[in-house]
């Protein structure tokens, strides 16, 4: 993406946010990345980008556990695996196994999350989890870096034999401490220790009375140490046990160097793909943080920000306990430029910049703090006109400075550009900087560039009423407190409130009123019509609030009336089925009890047939009725079944979507659509060919 001038990445704040996502990354790498993170202008590289991002966030937001990230830097030990003979120290063996065994729990997390990290989950493809490069380190070093002894028999045999050596030589030293402690030779410091050897402390006047080896003295001069000649002996087996004991684990360490070196292009490819799961992941913990998430992305050229919040400014106002005052605007191709106006410290600026910063996030592949269903488009160039650029190294008047970039932004200007202009027409005379900022408006808006401006200038406020393709927009300000509402009202100009402002600073009226006199008397006019209006708007505005909170209730009212005559009307057919049950059983019991009295009153076999044939009629027309009765039933079943089957086969879908057979316990992806027809990749490796009507999403019950 072409950005100008480049220190628009500071007046946006976009450093600020790099720093705030940069905390959240773990490895070196993924920290560098992240501080100079600059936005991209490739389609397909920004999408795959936020779509990672917004994988990483969904496992977050569905509370799952992510396992931890190894924070190891083995650049070092990776260029040492390419040089023969080798060997790394044992901190760099431990740094090593981190970083397996935590690309090993990715890699196990991601196959368990496919789901959730269809995107993410493709990283890991390439490289499957190596298990023999941490049961090597194991089996050779202790967590603490220390080679066990286990590692090989020879160093088992060296360890033991230097053990048995120590206990020996512990046992000859103290033995030759007790001897001349006893004949009064130990000086106040009794013992020491000289180039892994052990020493005794001899008072001076008593050296030449004790054998062995001098290795110094105190600093004054009144103490030797002395190594006793009864352990020069042992000393000196030890001693050749310690060497044989380095150039065994130097052997071992080697070895296990030669197996690492053998897996070193998959080691780089752990450590890379380490770095940029980190990169992903610390976009996705500052999206967390930030409430932010995927707004929509399309290329008909429209903005469509819902509820944004500028992360700086909250971090910021958070501070203060402050709140935040959402941002909601839009920009399309019929309304390419919006030029704001208002009260200084009425919020312009900071409107312009967070469109800015939100620009410059999206196309770095970060999140929103945005409603969900806002929506961006993709651009190839944002220019930006943003504080005082005047430069004592190139003497450019702050006037000169904003005719340079304007030159630049005439220049290279297109339908892919966004621009940005604080304080339009502003650094020179008020009435031919205002001319001349109004035939850069026209220009700009000829070459259908989007962008917003900043002003205070009647004539450009004019002039974006009549324009094609330009609107007006107002910060709101509440004239009867005189304070500022930061919310941003599109579609009408607003006044710079000048007065009211400065009477609210304090100006005594007398000095307003005479300002009031010499201002013209078109462009007094106009402004109060402007603060009218405001006033007007703001006063719709709260009764459009009241009407729509009063809406409300009604709606809410009504849904609960209608849920209770929902309730009255289902217990009453309850009721009035339980009532038509009821009735039905009396009729069958009534006819039942005169067939018995029938029975009772027989007097011969022909009497008593009849009423048994008679039974057996009514026990038909029952069995015929409760079936007529279930037959109906099952058709409204059926016709339930049906008509859920019909919607969840009428569902769109797309590639990459899980879906099942219908009648079938087989799932699968849908990896290709051709016109009507749709190609389903199951798990077990098949595909087939099915129409819509065979198959609904995996998610979906019938």
């Amino acid at each position: 993406m072409q950005i100008y001038p480049s220190d628009i990445i500071e007046h946006l704040e976009f450093t600020d946010v790099r720093k705030a996502v940069a905390h959240y990354a773990v490895t070196k790498e993924g920290i560098e990345r992240l501080l100079e993170l600059h936005p991209s202008s490739d389609p397909q590289e920004i999408e795959n980008n936020l779509t990672e991002v917004n994988e990483v966030l969904s496992v977050y937001q569905a509370e799952n556990s992510v396992p931890a990230l190894s924070a190891a830097d083995l650049k070092d030990a990776l260029s040492m695996l390419r040089i023969k003979n080798a060997v790394l120290e044992a901190e760099q063996f431990l740094d090593v196994k981190q970083l397996v065994e935590a690309y090993n729990n990715l890699h196990r997390f991601c196959e368990s999350q496919k789901e959730l990290l269809p995107t993410v989950g493709l990283r890991f493809r390439a490289f499957p989890p190596n298990f023999e490069i941490p049961a090597a380190i194991d089996r050779v070093l202790e967590r603490n870096g220390v080679v066990k002894s286990s590692a090989s028999s020879e160093l088992t045999k060296i360890r033991t034999q230097l053990s048995r050596k120590r206990t020996s030589a512990d046992r000859i030293f103290y033995k030759a401490v007790r001897k001349y402690d006893s004949l009064g030779f130990l000086g106040d410091v009794n013992e020491g220790v000289h180039d892994n050897r052990r020493t005794i402390g001899i008072q001076a006047g008593f050296k030449g009375r004790v054998n062995g080896l001098l290795h110094g003295a105190s600093n004054k001069h009144s103490l030797v140490f002395i190594e006793p000649a009864e352990c020069v002996e042992i000393n000196n087996e030890i001693a050749m046990l310690i060497d044989d004991e380095k150039r065994e684990v130097r052997r071992i360490l080697k070895e296990l160097t030669q197996l690492l070196a053998a897996h070193r292009e998959e080691l780089n490819a752990f450590s890379r793909i380490m770095s940029e799961v980190d990169f992903i992941h610390a976009k996705a913990r500052y999206a967390l943080v930030e409430d932010a998430c995927l707004p929509n992305i399309n290329y008909d050229g429209e903005w469509q920000v819902i509820k944004g919040i500028n992360p700086v400014l909250r971090h910021y106002h958070k501070t203060k306990n402050r709140p935040v005052v959402p941002l909601d605007l839009s920009l399309d191709p019929d309304a390419r430029i919006l030029v704001i106006s208002g009260p200084n410290a009425g919020g312009k600026s900071i409107t312009l910049k967070t469109v800015g910063l939100f620009q410059l996030m999206l196309q770095s592949g970060l999140l929103l703090p945005v409603h969900p269903k806002s929506s961006f488009p993709l651009v190839h160039k944002i220019l930006a006109d943003i504080g005082d650029s005047q430069s004592i190294e190139n003497e450019l008047s702050t006037y000169s400075s904003k005719l340079e970039k304007m030159k630049e932004f005439l220049h290279t200007s297109d339908e892919k550009t966004l621009f940005l202009i604080d304080e339009f027409g502003s650094g020179s005379d008020p009435d031919l900087g205002a001319v001349l900022a109004q035939v850069f408006l026209k220009s700009l808006n000829r070459k259908r560039a989007y962008g917003i401006a900043t002003t205070h200038y009647n004539s450009i406020k004019s002039l974006a009423a009549s324009l094609p393709g330009v609107v007006n927009g107002s910060m709101l300000f509440n004239g009867a407190t005189l304070e500022p509402e930061y919310t941003l009202q599109i579609g009408q100009p607003g006044s710079s409130y000048t007065f009211e402002v400065a009477e609210r600073a304090g100006i005594p009226k007398g000095l307003i009123t005479s300002a009031r006199k010499r201002l013209k008397e078109g462009t007094r006019a106009l402004d109060e019509l402007l603060v009218e209006l405001q006033k007007e708007r703001h006063a719709l505005g709260v009764e459009r609030a009241e009407t729509a909170q009063r809406l409300e209730e009604l709606e809410a009212m009504k849904l609960r009336h209608t849920a209770q005559i929902k309730k009255l009307e289902d217990k009453v057919q309850k009721q009035s089925q339980t009532n038509a049950d009821q009735n039905e059983q009396l009729m069958w019991g009534k006819r039942f009890e005169s067939l018995v009295k029938s029975w009772n009153k027989s007097t011969n076999n022909q009497q008593r047939k009849a009423v048994v044939d008679r039974f057996k009629q009514m026990l038909s027309d029952r069995g015929g009725e409760v079936k007529k009765v279930e037959k109906k039933n099952l058709s409204k079943a059926k016709k339930k079944q049906l008509a859920l089957l019909k919607k969840l086969t009428s569902e769109p879908v797309k590639v990459g979507d899980k879906v099942k057979l219908i009648n079938s316990k087989q799932s699968g992806q849908i990896v290709e659509i051709k016109k009507d027809k749709y190609v389903i990749a199951y798990d077990n490796g098949i595909s087939t060919t099915t129409e819509r009507d065979k198959f609904i999403l995996a998610n979906r019950r019938l």
